[in-house]
């Protein structure tokens, strides 16, 4: 996974980021829009075949997109840990 600075200002942050898709993309649209100083969260993917897509963020005067952007990326990591905890309690695995 690359990641590359497309826009960066106070409220706004646009990313290309290669090798990820749809998959990892809308789950962190999805984590963003819950962030209260986030006014627009989005992404698109230019190009069906090939892996790059582009992740935008808009937040309130108020907010940092940086600082949003890496809250909701530790609660992915956080959710992602928690279904991992649950998913071997329920399968009895360690």
């Amino acid at each position: 996974m690359r990641i590359k600075t497309i826009k960066k200002s106070k409220d706004e942050l646009k990313l290309e980021i290669e090798g990820e898709g749809h998959t990892f993309c809308n789950l962190l649209q999805n984590t963003l829009v819950e962030d209260r100083s986030v006014t627009n969260a989005g992404y698109d993917t230019p190009h069906p075949l090939t892996e790059k897509s582009i992740i935008y963020i808009k937040v309130k005067k108020d907010g940092n997109p940086r600082k949003v952007l890496e809250r909701a990326l530790k609660k992915i990591n956080q959710r992602t840990d928690e279904f991992l905890s649950e998913f071997k309690k329920a399968t009895g695995t360690k």
